[in-house]
């Protein structure tokens, strides 16, 4: 990832997206509502390296996808959901005309409301979308180090449908956590579930939360269309969150 790139490129992202006018494209709602579900013609969910830095209360999402014909990809953006609210913000990532394999956009706290260390109900994901108002599965991302997530998707029938988030704590920086609240969405209908979960130390010193989730009598939908984010929490308390995301090896 180009990490010492974005942060280059900061003061001219942040100029772009500051910019609005009677020519601005779609919003989530609107490209969600134009969609009707999602598709992953372009292997898109299992193929992007992408990664969401902040500091100093400035959010880096970048995007990288090296191994992919990208010329029908036409928008990738990042997408703000307040999980208990239901509700998404989003902004469109800007592609680099000299590495075309390479997305990423600076956003400064005061425009996505809140700086790094706060409001953790709200995770993030990006939605890619080309021609004919196809976008992609929410691909979900971590608000902190990425190797400090972990989390499996899983299903023999697309309606009973396994899910486990973990968190290494200390990779995290966060305290151990003894709650995870698992957000379900699906993108198209607004169907929503949500509900706590134990978080269990494993041997590892890893933190697991684990659950069922019947789709069909939730009225969840598809697999594909459902975004889901986990809240870690300790006392009550959230620490942080990350989206999990529906890759071709999870699906029936």
């Amino acid at each position: 990832m180009k990490r010492s790139k974005l942060v280059g490129l900061v003061m001219v992202a942040l100029a772009a997206v500051s910019c609005g006018g009677d020519d601005d494209p779609p919003g989530v709602a609107e490209l969600l509502a134009r969609a009707g579900h999602s598709s992953d013609d372009y292997n898109v969910a299992s193929s992007l390296d992408r990664v969401l830095w902040c500091e100093d209360d400035l959010w880096l999402p970048e995007v990288y996808g090296p191994l992919l014909e990208w010329p029908r990809i036409e928008r990738i953006v990042f997408v703000a959901w307040d999980m208990p609210a239901g509700t998404f913000r989003g902004w469109d990532l800007v592609r680099d005309k000299a590495d075309r394999f390479y997305w990423s956009v600076a956003l400064s706290a005061e425009e996505v409301g809140f700086g790094c260390e706060e409001r953790y109900t709200t995770s993030f994901f990006l939605l890619a979308s080309w021609k004919d108002n196809r976008i992609s599965r929410a691909m979900g991302l971590e608000r902190g180090t990425r190797s400090a997530f972990y989390y499996g998707v899983s299903s023999d029938d697309a309606v009973l449908v396994n899910l486990s988030a973990g968190i290494d704590p200390d990779r995290a920086d966060v305290p151990e956590p003894d709650t995870a609240t698992y957000y379900l969405k699906n993108l198209f209908t607004g169907a929503t579930f949500s509900t706590d979960v134990p978080a269990e130390r494993n041997e590892s010193g890893h933190y697991w939360a684990r659950i069922e989730v019947d789709y069909g009598a939730l009225g969840l939908g598809a697999m594909t269309d459902v975004a889901t984010g986990v809240v870690y929490k300790r006392d009550g308390v959230e620490l942080t969150n990350h989206g999990l995301t529906v890759r071709d090896t999870t699906l029936p």
